[in-house]
Protein backbone atom coordinates (compact mmCIF):
# COMPACT_ATOMS: atom_id res chain seq x y z
CA UNK A 1 0.00 0.00 0.00
CA UNK A 2 2.80 2.38 0.92
CA UNK A 3 4.54 1.52 -2.35
CA UNK A 4 1.45 2.43 -4.39
CA UNK A 5 1.12 5.68 -2.45
CA UNK A 6 4.74 6.54 -3.21
CA UNK A 7 4.23 5.85 -6.95
CA UNK A 8 1.14 8.03 -7.00
CA UNK A 9 2.93 10.83 -5.15
CA UNK A 10 5.87 10.60 -7.57
CA UNK A 11 3.53 10.77 -10.57
CA UNK A 12 1.66 13.81 -9.22
CA UNK A 13 4.93 15.57 -8.33
CA UNK A 14 6.36 14.95 -11.81
CA UNK A 15 3.17 16.19 -13.44
CA UNK A 16 3.18 19.32 -11.29
CA UNK A 17 6.84 19.93 -12.09
CA UNK A 18 6.19 19.66 -15.84
CA UNK A 19 3.26 22.06 -15.55
CA UNK A 20 5.45 24.58 -13.73
CA UNK A 21 8.17 24.28 -16.38
CA UNK A 22 5.56 24.71 -19.13
CA UNK A 23 4.12 27.87 -17.60
CA UNK A 24 7.58 29.27 -16.92
CA UNK A 25 9.00 28.49 -20.38
CA UNK A 26 6.00 29.70 -22.42
CA UNK A 27 4.51 32.51 -20.33
CA UNK A 28 7.02 33.88 -17.81
CA UNK A 29 10.55 33.76 -19.21
CA UNK A 30 9.68 34.91 -22.78
CA UNK A 31 8.37 38.16 -21.27
CA UNK A 32 11.06 38.53 -18.56
CA UNK A 33 13.57 40.76 -20.32
CA UNK A 34 17.07 40.88 -18.85
CA UNK A 35 19.44 43.84 -19.06
CA UNK A 36 22.98 42.49 -19.45
CA UNK A 37 25.93 44.80 -18.84
CA UNK A 38 28.96 43.85 -20.90
CA UNK A 39 32.42 45.33 -20.52
CA UNK A 40 34.44 45.73 -23.70
CA UNK A 41 38.16 46.25 -23.22
CA UNK A 42 39.44 48.08 -26.28
CA UNK A 43 41.59 51.19 -26.07
CA UNK A 44 40.46 52.70 -29.39
CA UNK A 45 36.76 52.15 -28.77
CA UNK A 46 37.11 53.36 -25.19
CA UNK A 47 38.61 56.61 -26.43
CA UNK A 48 35.49 57.18 -28.52
CA UNK A 49 32.83 55.65 -26.28
CA UNK A 50 33.91 55.52 -22.63
CA UNK A 51 31.28 57.08 -20.39
CA UNK A 52 28.57 56.66 -23.03
CA UNK A 53 25.67 54.23 -22.90
CA UNK A 54 25.46 52.00 -25.96
CA UNK A 55 22.49 49.62 -26.09
CA UNK A 56 21.94 46.66 -28.42
CA UNK A 57 18.67 44.83 -29.09
CA UNK A 58 17.96 42.14 -31.66
CA UNK A 59 15.32 39.77 -33.06
CA UNK A 60 12.26 41.69 -31.92
CA UNK A 61 9.89 39.93 -34.37
CA UNK A 62 7.22 42.49 -33.46
CA UNK A 63 3.65 41.41 -34.15
CA UNK A 64 1.75 43.87 -31.94
CA UNK A 65 2.21 46.24 -29.04
CA UNK A 66 1.95 43.77 -26.19
CA UNK A 67 3.32 43.43 -22.67
CA UNK A 68 6.80 42.43 -23.88
CA UNK A 69 7.07 45.44 -26.22
CA UNK A 70 5.96 47.85 -23.49
CA UNK A 71 8.46 46.31 -21.07
CA UNK A 72 11.19 46.57 -23.71
CA UNK A 73 10.53 50.29 -24.24
CA UNK A 74 10.48 51.04 -20.52
CA UNK A 75 13.67 49.14 -19.78
CA UNK A 76 15.60 50.73 -22.65
CA UNK A 77 14.49 54.27 -21.82
CA UNK A 78 15.36 53.73 -18.15
CA UNK A 79 18.94 53.00 -19.27
CA UNK A 80 19.12 56.48 -20.85
CA UNK A 81 21.02 55.24 -23.92
CA UNK A 82 23.14 57.52 -26.06
CA UNK A 83 22.60 55.30 -29.10
CA UNK A 84 20.63 52.10 -29.73
CA UNK A 85 21.87 49.45 -32.15
CA UNK A 86 19.24 47.07 -33.58
CA UNK A 87 20.70 43.97 -35.21
CA UNK A 88 17.89 42.68 -37.39
CA UNK A 89 14.71 40.60 -37.52
CA UNK A 90 12.62 43.52 -36.38
CA UNK A 91 9.19 42.33 -37.56
CA UNK A 92 7.48 38.98 -37.40
CA UNK A 93 5.15 39.70 -40.35
CA UNK A 94 4.00 42.54 -42.60
CA UNK A 95 1.16 43.16 -40.16
CA UNK A 96 3.69 43.85 -37.41
CA UNK A 97 5.25 46.85 -39.12
CA UNK A 98 2.75 49.31 -37.65
CA UNK A 99 3.53 48.19 -34.10
CA UNK A 100 7.26 48.27 -34.91
CA UNK A 101 7.13 51.96 -35.78
CA UNK A 102 5.24 52.58 -32.54
CA UNK A 103 7.99 50.82 -30.60
CA UNK A 104 10.76 52.74 -32.34
CA UNK A 105 8.97 56.08 -31.94
CA UNK A 106 8.74 55.56 -28.18
CA UNK A 107 12.46 54.80 -27.72
CA UNK A 108 14.47 57.74 -26.40
CA UNK A 109 18.15 57.57 -27.36
CA UNK A 110 20.08 60.79 -26.78
CA UNK A 111 21.29 60.73 -30.39
CA UNK A 112 19.96 58.06 -32.77
CA UNK A 113 18.98 54.46 -33.18
CA UNK A 114 20.74 52.49 -35.93
CA UNK A 115 19.34 49.33 -37.49
CA UNK A 116 20.46 46.59 -39.87
CA UNK A 117 18.13 44.26 -41.70
CA UNK A 118 17.61 40.65 -40.71
CA UNK A 119 16.06 37.68 -42.50
CA UNK A 120 12.49 38.90 -41.91
CA UNK A 121 12.90 42.59 -42.69
CA UNK A 122 12.83 42.81 -46.48
CA UNK A 123 9.46 44.61 -46.62
CA UNK A 124 10.78 47.39 -44.37
CA UNK A 125 12.83 48.88 -47.20
CA UNK A 126 9.84 49.35 -49.48
CA UNK A 127 9.27 52.98 -50.48
CA UNK A 128 6.05 53.20 -48.46
CA UNK A 129 8.09 52.85 -45.26
CA UNK A 130 10.98 55.23 -46.01
CA UNK A 131 9.49 58.18 -44.11
CA UNK A 132 8.75 55.94 -41.13
CA UNK A 133 12.46 55.44 -40.47
CA UNK A 134 12.97 59.20 -40.19
CA UNK A 135 9.92 59.70 -38.01
CA UNK A 136 11.12 56.99 -35.65
CA UNK A 137 14.64 58.51 -35.48
CA UNK A 138 16.16 55.26 -36.76
CA UNK A 139 19.00 55.33 -39.28
CA UNK A 140 18.93 52.26 -41.49
CA UNK A 141 22.41 50.89 -42.20
CA UNK A 142 22.19 48.84 -45.39
CA UNK A 143 25.75 48.19 -46.57
CA UNK A 144 26.82 51.56 -45.21
CA UNK A 145 29.65 52.92 -43.09
CA UNK A 146 29.08 56.12 -41.11
CA UNK A 147 31.69 58.08 -39.19
CA UNK A 148 30.37 59.00 -35.75
CA UNK A 149 31.68 61.33 -33.07
CA UNK A 150 29.43 61.30 -30.02
CA UNK A 151 31.91 63.07 -27.74
CA UNK A 152 32.51 65.85 -30.25
CA UNK A 153 36.26 65.93 -29.68
CA UNK A 154 38.98 65.99 -32.30
CA UNK A 155 40.16 62.40 -31.71
CA UNK A 156 36.95 60.56 -30.69
CA UNK A 157 35.65 59.36 -34.05
CA UNK A 158 34.60 55.77 -34.66
CA UNK A 159 32.95 54.02 -37.60
CA UNK A 160 29.61 52.27 -37.45
CA UNK A 161 29.16 49.75 -40.27
CA UNK A 162 25.95 47.94 -41.13
CA UNK A 163 25.69 45.05 -43.56
CA UNK A 164 22.74 43.54 -45.39
CA UNK A 165 25.02 41.40 -47.56
CA UNK A 166 28.37 39.67 -47.21
CA UNK A 167 30.23 42.45 -49.01
CA UNK A 168 32.19 43.65 -46.00
CA UNK A 169 35.37 44.53 -47.86
CA UNK A 170 33.56 46.85 -50.27
CA UNK A 171 31.56 48.52 -47.49
CA UNK A 172 34.65 49.27 -45.39
CA UNK A 173 37.10 50.20 -48.15
CA UNK A 174 37.16 53.94 -47.29
CA UNK A 175 37.69 53.48 -43.54
CA UNK A 176 41.18 54.54 -42.41
CA UNK A 177 43.10 51.95 -40.45
CA UNK A 178 43.66 54.14 -37.39
CA UNK A 179 39.97 54.64 -36.46
CA UNK A 180 38.00 51.96 -34.58
CA UNK A 181 35.07 50.13 -36.16
CA UNK A 182 31.87 48.58 -34.81
CA UNK A 183 30.15 46.27 -37.28
CA UNK A 184 26.44 45.58 -36.85
CA UNK A 185 25.24 42.50 -38.70
CA UNK A 186 22.33 40.14 -38.13
CA UNK A 187 24.31 36.92 -38.51
CA UNK A 188 27.29 36.30 -36.20
CA UNK A 189 29.33 34.25 -38.67
CA UNK A 190 30.39 37.47 -40.40
CA UNK A 191 32.97 37.69 -37.60
CA UNK A 192 35.38 35.50 -39.57
CA UNK A 193 35.54 38.06 -42.37
CA UNK A 194 35.60 40.90 -39.85
CA UNK A 195 38.59 39.39 -38.07
CA UNK A 196 40.54 39.31 -41.34
CA UNK A 197 39.95 43.07 -41.62
CA UNK A 198 40.81 43.69 -37.96
CA UNK A 199 37.43 45.18 -37.07
CA UNK A 200 37.28 45.96 -33.37
CA UNK A 201 33.79 44.74 -32.47
CA UNK A 202 30.96 42.86 -34.20
CA UNK A 203 27.41 42.97 -32.84
CA UNK A 204 24.96 40.29 -34.02
CA UNK A 205 21.84 38.32 -33.15
CA UNK A 206 20.02 35.64 -35.19
CA UNK A 207 20.45 32.70 -32.80
CA UNK A 208 18.01 33.75 -30.04
CA UNK A 209 20.71 32.43 -27.71
CA UNK A 210 19.57 28.93 -28.65
CA UNK A 211 16.31 29.65 -26.77
CA UNK A 212 17.19 26.99 -24.22
CA UNK A 213 20.19 27.69 -22.02
CA UNK A 214 21.05 24.03 -21.46
CA UNK A 215 23.92 22.93 -23.75
CA UNK A 216 22.89 19.27 -23.60
CA UNK A 217 19.54 20.19 -25.18
CA UNK A 218 20.84 22.53 -27.88
CA UNK A 219 20.75 19.81 -30.54
CA UNK A 220 16.98 19.66 -30.16
CA UNK A 221 16.42 23.32 -31.01
CA UNK A 222 17.07 24.73 -34.49
CA UNK A 223 18.09 28.19 -33.27
CA UNK A 224 21.09 26.69 -31.48
CA UNK A 225 22.25 25.24 -34.82
CA UNK A 226 22.28 28.59 -36.60
CA UNK A 227 25.85 29.41 -35.65
CA UNK A 228 28.81 28.20 -33.64
CA UNK A 229 28.54 31.53 -31.85
CA UNK A 230 25.31 31.09 -29.91
CA UNK A 231 25.29 33.83 -27.28
CA UNK A 232 27.58 36.16 -25.39
CA UNK A 233 31.06 37.56 -25.98
CA UNK A 234 33.62 35.81 -28.17
CA UNK A 235 37.06 36.66 -29.48
CA UNK A 236 38.18 35.69 -32.98
CA UNK A 237 41.80 36.66 -33.56
CA UNK A 238 41.82 40.32 -32.47
CA UNK A 239 38.12 40.92 -33.16
CA UNK A 240 35.43 40.78 -30.48
CA UNK A 241 31.95 39.44 -31.24
CA UNK A 242 28.86 39.88 -29.11
CA UNK A 243 25.80 37.74 -29.91
CA UNK A 244 22.62 39.11 -28.37
CA UNK A 245 19.98 36.56 -27.29
CA UNK A 246 17.19 38.61 -28.85
CA UNK A 247 13.76 39.62 -27.58
CA UNK A 248 11.30 37.27 -29.28
CA UNK A 249 11.30 33.47 -29.34
CA UNK A 250 10.31 30.88 -31.91
CA UNK A 251 7.12 29.06 -30.80
CA UNK A 252 7.06 31.37 -27.76
CA UNK A 253 9.53 29.18 -25.83
CA UNK A 254 12.47 30.26 -23.69
CA UNK A 255 14.04 28.23 -20.91
CA UNK A 256 17.03 29.56 -18.93
CA UNK A 257 17.70 31.89 -21.86
CA UNK A 258 15.93 35.15 -21.10
CA UNK A 259 15.29 37.81 -23.77
CA UNK A 260 18.05 40.37 -23.65
CA UNK A 261 18.87 44.06 -23.80
CA UNK A 262 22.64 44.60 -23.82
CA UNK A 263 24.28 47.66 -22.29
CA UNK A 264 27.95 48.06 -23.25
CA UNK A 265 30.69 49.69 -21.19
CA UNK A 266 33.88 50.53 -23.07
CA UNK A 267 37.11 50.68 -21.07
CA UNK A 268 40.77 51.01 -22.18
CA UNK A 269 42.14 48.14 -20.09
CA UNK A 270 41.41 45.46 -17.54
CA UNK A 271 39.96 41.97 -17.54
CA UNK A 272 37.26 40.95 -19.99
CA UNK A 273 35.22 37.75 -19.97
CA UNK A 274 34.90 36.13 -23.38
CA UNK A 275 35.03 32.75 -25.07
CA UNK A 276 37.34 31.61 -27.83
CA UNK A 277 36.24 28.58 -29.83
CA UNK A 278 38.81 25.90 -30.60
CA UNK A 279 39.01 26.76 -34.31
CA UNK A 280 39.57 30.44 -33.51
CA UNK A 281 42.68 29.96 -31.37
Amino acid sequence: MKKDHFKWLTFVSALLFLQIIYVYAFFIEPNWIQVRQIKITDESLANALSGLRIVQISDLHVENMGYREVSLIEKINNLKPDIILITGDMVGSNEGSGALWDVFALLEPKFHSYAVLGDCDGPLVESVYLKQWDRANVYLLTDKAVRVNLKQKADTFFWLVGLSSDNLKETTRDIPGDEPVILANHRPDIVKSAAMQKINLVLAGHTHGGQVGIPLLWKLFPYAKRSEYIAGLYKVKDTLLYVNRGISAEKGLRLFCRPEITLFEFVPGGNMRYRTLAQDN
